[in-house]
């Protein structure tokens, strides 16, 4: 596969696509479909941006394995054609994270995401194993690595040159426990590897040979997203830093309180969808919806870091 290719593909704002419901918590396709195509009509195309399906983002956790194809069809659907399509394929199961790489590489998506076990803690030869599994139970399909050491295993440098080795794992979706790990590591592996910043770290990521970031801002407000990577393209990195300082800082914070109440990524997502007219819709159990303080907070967040529109 190659890598200059993957480089220029796998570029700009990654945004974690959500996955909508209707009350009665059945998946909302048409709400997902409407909230692809705003994102991608203003902007977040090849070369300036990049879709995850079905990511930790996407409440793969809350999903069964249908679920999980029907969402990813729907985006492919809603966007394939003008952006790129990741798909995660995360699970506790090899069996499935192959299932679900087999069926992204039959739909057409650009590649996908997963890491290493979990649950049980992963060993280096552990995570070796399951991708090279991966790798020779599917033909052409990019592979992004995901580094997912808050579930117990942290993979070292070293284990990531092992990975590397493999023909198709050509990106990796980047954070460690500790900003010196994770600024060597950009800048040991921007020559082999489409490195995505995972750590909020946008700016030093792209000074070190980073193509892209995690962004779920980008959702709901995709011009902002869309100039940070402007500027980060031109080497204004002073200009982007302080965009990101005034907006995704106060954005991140607030997700963060959310954390520590209920623990997915879409909750604050789908309200925020919601305050600025779009379809947001409820949260699957474990989780909960914001409620009418939380949602009062979150609008005076909006507000003040400028996303238009706001109710």
């Amino acid at each position: 596969m190659n890598l200059a290719e993957v480089k220029q593909t796998l570029r700009g704002p990654m945004i974690p696509v959500v996955t909508n419901y209707r009350q009665d918590l059945s998946i909302d396709h048409d709400a997902i479909r409407e909230n692809v195509s705003y994102v991608v009509n203003r902007g977040v195309v090849t070369g300036s941006g990049v879709l995850l399906a079905v990511g930790a983002g996407g409440d793969f956790p809350m999903l069964s394995i249908e679920e999980r194809k029907a969402v990813t069809r729907t985006i492919l659907k809603a966007g394939g054609d003008r952006v790129p399509v990741l798909v995660g394929a995360q699970d506790t199961n090899p069996a499935v994270i192959i299932d679900m790489a087999r069926f992204a590489e039959d739909e057409g998506a650009y590649g996908i995401q997963f890491g290493p076990g979990y649950y049980y803690e992963s060993s280096d030869d552990d995570c070796l194993r399951l991708f090279e599994a991966v790798h020779e139970a599917t033909r052409r399909i990019a592979i992004m690595i995901y580094n997912t050491w808050w579930e117990g295993y942290n993979m070292s440098l070293a284990q990531v040159e092992r990975l590397a080795e493999l023909d198709r794992c050509r990106a990796i979706k980047w954070s460690t426990p500790d900003a010196a790990s994770y600024v060597r590591g950009v800048a040991r592996f921007a020559e082999r590897l489409a490195v995505v910043d995972n750590m909020g770290l946008h700016v030093m990521n792209h000074l070190l040979g980073g193509t892209g970031y995690i962004t779920h801002l980008c959702t709901v407000w995709p011009e902002h997203d869309l100039e940070v990577w402007r500027l980060l393209e031109a080497g204004d990195y002073r200009a982007a830093q302080q965009m990101l300082t005034a907006a995704n800082w106060p954005w991140s914070d607030f997700r963060a309180r959310m954390w520590k109440r209920t623990g997915a990524e879409s909750p604050v997502i789908h309200a925020a969808l919601e305050l600025v007219g779009r379809p947001g819709g409820p949260s699957r159990l474990p989780t909960r919806p914001l409620n009418r303080e939380e949602r009062d907070e979150l609008r005076g967040v909006l507000r003040q870091i400028g996303v238009p529109g706001v109710k």
